[in-house]
């Protein structure tokens, strides 16, 4: 860490997602005297002088390679198009600095295995944007399964069910700053794994990457363990269904577009003798925790009991975990480790995928 008694912390990357959901949630941690915020840069310049002047940002890097050149930076928030993640990653592991990216890490296994590698090696935090493991209704519900299944209360687990129909993700947030710089360099063009040729399929693979990533890390993070595909299929953008299986559970991860009023989420753990249900929030509602109901059966008769927890908010709770994890406390919940678990699943279930 830095010679300062707090996690300095520095963004690239100051698109909505970057001031929204990350730099504002940085700053708050500054005021409350959890970290410092040291700069940011954005291919946009006028953006960045716009953003740095609302969150209180003391200096605006020229680019990146400048912002990573400073010493006394520990931890970055990139938050970019994922095509441009692995070239940023890497550069920014190697200037020995810690990263946390928005989902999903990277495109391919073997960019995501040396990136991982890289960071071991080099001995920084390499952590992932999968918020959900952050929310509190999230980690009484992983608490619960858990006890669940070392218990043996309900039997074999035996189905997940992980379905996200989308709808307002945004609930209102304000807007973003926008400015009218000159349209900035093109992202990286994506590398796909080997096995997604077709357009189509490329549009496919992207869908489940922005979409269905967190689906499959969240179920990956209630399991405790990775999961085999077995089949998948897409209609179009419209709709996804795929099978996976874990220590003999059949888990489907399943969605499609839709509007509606509210985010529509659920992730539902069926066993011998009870179900354990989640419902996550609006990404981006700030009041409200997942909520999670148990079914299970007591003296005879069957009992639904639900579960609130504290309406925290995940992105915030995220940069927190992050600056907490520069400072040496609890590792970031969605290391980069953990995170191929996805990668190598989300390959996979394209090769094997009917897609039209």
């Amino acid at each position: 860490m830095s010679t300062g008694t707090r996690p300095v912390i520095a963004a690239i990357g100051t698109g909505m997602m970057g001031q929204l959901a990350h730099l504002a949630n940085y700053a708050r941690l500054r005021d409350e005297g959890a970290c410092d915020l040291a700069g940011v840069t954005d291919l946009k310049p006028g953006l960045a002088a716009a953003v740095a002047d609302r969150y209180r940002v003391p200096r605006i890097f020229e680019s990146a390679e400048a912002l990573l050149a400073d010493p006394g930076i520990d931890g970055v928030a990139c938050v970019q198009q994922w095509p441009n993640n692995y070239d940023l990653v890497k550069r920014t592991i190697l200037a020995g600095k810690s990263v946390i990216t928005e989902k999903p890490m990277v495109g391919r296994l073997d960019e995501a295995e040396e990136l991982t590698a890289l960071a071991e090696a080099r001995g920084v935090l390499y952590a992932v944007g999968f918020m959900k493991r952050y929310d509190p209704g999230v980690a009484l519900a992983k608490r619960l399964i858990d006890e669940a299944r070392a218990s043996g209360e309900f039997g074999e687990l035996r189905a997940v069910d992980a379905l996200c129909n989308g709808g307002d993700w945004l609930h209102g947030v304000e807007p973003a700053l926008r400015a009218t710089d000159p349209a900035p360099a093109p992202s990286a063009a994506p590398r796909y794994p080997d096995g997604c040729r077709t357009a189509a399929q490329r549009a496919a693979y992207g869908w489940l990457l922005n979409i269905f990533s967190h689906s499959v890390n969240l179920c990956h993070h209630l399991l405790g363990g990775e999961m085999e595909p077995r089949a998948a299929r897409f209609h179009a953008d419209r709709a996804f269904a795929a099978t996976l299986r874990r220590d003999g559970a059949l888990i489907t991860v399943r969605g499609a577009t839709t509007k509606a009023h509210e985010w529509r989420e659920w992730t539902t753990l069926t066993f011998e003798r009870g179900e354990i249900a989640i419902k996550t929030p609006t990404p981006m509602n700030r009041q409200r925790a997942a909520e999670v109901t148990v079914l299970r059966e007591h003296g005879g008769r069957f009992c639904t009991t639900h579960h609130h927890a504290p309406p925290e908010w995940a992105f915030y709770l995220q940069a927190r975990g992050f600056v907490g994890a520069l400072a040496g406390g609890e590792p970031p919940r969605a290391q980069a480790a953990a995170c191929l678990w996805d990668v190598r699943a989300m390959e996979r279930l394209i090769e094997i995928a009917e897609v039209g």
